[in-house]
């Protein structure tokens, strides 16, 4: 980090609260992941190349990015931050499931570091006043968890981060957010929020229409047509929203993708087909709206 910045590291947290976010962060993901069907709505086995995983993504490779902390009120959010190999480099806030940040998750933000953009990845579940047991499969404490973080403590966490982005000196001040599943309705919530986005892409996330008159940038949208939480007919009702109401949107239904298509660590959801195509729309986004 010779000209830049230096993250804030963990190591300077107390120890309790360091294991706490690594237990969040990293067992708690996995315990999540576990029972994701339920928490995510209910998905059947999709035999669909769990053997071509790494023609996408890769998530099992080795991990470049370093865990950081940015202050927001009275807590520190622990993140995941994957530096672009350029100066001066956009970045795009990258938003987790509700795995929480886990591996997957980084895998993105490494992802899009390649292709040029500073990323960065805060783990939200830290707001959970009951995060859930280690080990645990108890639906309800899961469920529990991912609902008692209230939304405008996650809008202000992610305001946060941007804020931490603007003080390193080798982003430029240009963002984008990227969100999956939770994190794909909480991108959407960020852009109706804040004016400091220059897109926002939204995995299938949940997007109240009542507060499309709120979007403050061009939003990409990538849906699954067998998604039983959000089904295509509400989809459409988001897209014609947004049409009305003279916003810019993208919006995309991927016939036979299920709810989480992208994330190739879950073969009863991945869709390869669906995933790589909604990743080159993505990146083509972060060109038109980072680029400029």
């Amino acid at each position: 980090m010779s000209d830049s910045k230096k993250p804030e590291a963990l190591e300077s947290e107390p120890l309790s609260r360091r294991k706490f976010f690594e237990e969040s962060a990293v067992k708690g993901g996995a315990v999540l992941a576990g029972v994701a069907a339920t928490a995510c709505g209910t998905l059947a086995q999709n035999g669909n190349n769990a053997a071509n995983q790494t023609a996408q993504s890769s998530s099992a490779a080795k991990l470049v990015g370093e865990m950081v902390q940015y202050k927001s009120g009275d807590l520190m959010i622990p993140a995941y931050y994957s530096r672009a190999n350029r100066k001066q480099a956009a970045a795009v806030l990258v938003i987790h499931e509700v795995f929480g940040l886990n591996d997957h998750i980084k895998s993105i933000a490494d992802r899009i570091a390649r292709e040029g953009y500073n990323a960065l990845a805060p783990n939200l579940f830290v707001r959970a006043p009951e995060p859930p047991p280690s080990g645990t499969s108890d639906m309800e404490a899961i469920r529990k968890a991912a609902n008692s973080i209230p939304t405008e403590a996650a809008i202000k966490d992610m305001q946060a981060g941007l804020d931490y982005l603007k003080t390193m000196k080798d982003v430029r001040a240009r963002f984008a957010s990227v969100g999956f599943c939770m994190g794909g309705g909480f991108s959407y919530q960020l852009a109706t929020h804040t004016k400091d986005l220059a897109g926002a892409v939204i995995f299938y996330g949940r997007t109240p229409i009542e507060i499309v008159p709120q979007v403050s940038c061009p939003l990409l949208g990538n849906f699954g047509s067998l998604d039983q939480g959000i089904p295509p007919e509400k989809v459409k009702e988001f897209e014609d929203a947004l049409k009305k109401a003279g916003k810019e949107a993208d919006i995309k239904i991927y016939t036979g993708a299920k709810h989480g298509f992208f994330n190739d660590t879950r073969p009863e959801a991945y869709s390869a087909e669906a995933a790589t195509d909604a990743w080159q729309r993505t990146l083509r986004f972060f060109g038109e709206r980072l680029n400029s």
